[in-house]
């Protein structure tokens, strides 16, 4: 009985130890308080935001059907006007069993590649987002 009453003062006291780390660690974590607003970003001398018309206009422009045999793999692609670069792309499919495997620019078009896992000929288009540099 005299040693068990040492080993139970010992282990209430680590518990108490461990306690008292635990509740100032999980204190530190909580902000000391909530910031007052985000801040605002300003550019100077921001001519579209003078005049709007300034901004460049973002075309969204669709290729034409290319079909895609039952197993087989099928690219599609489209360029965007003269004088326009694409900014984005990607491409559309005529059924759920024909699936993209690439979408990439090259140049001033835009090129989807799909496959077909279906038993029927599908199709698929490339579709590309074009603006004046």
């Amino acid at each position: 009985m005299a040693r068990t009453k040492p080993l139970v003062l010992t282990a209430v006291a680590a518990v108490a130890v461990l306690a008292a780390s635990t509740a100032v660690a999980v204190a530190d974590d909580k902000p000391a308080s909530k910031p007052a607003a985000k801040p605002s970003v300003t550019v100077p001398n921001d001519q579209a935001a003078a005049d709007p018309s300034l901004l460049a206009a973002h075309n969204q422009i669709f290729g034409s059907w290319v079909d895609v045999a039952p197993g087989g793999n099928g690219i599609a692609s489209v360029t965007c006007p003269s004088g326009q670069v694409p900014t984005g792309g990607g491409g559309q499919t005529s059924a759920f069993r024909i699936f993209f495997t690439d979408s990439y620019p090259s140049g001033s078009s835009w090129v989807t590649r799909g496959t077909n896992t279906g038993t029927g000929t599908e199709s698929i288009r490339a579709v590309v987002v074009c603006t004046t540099p």
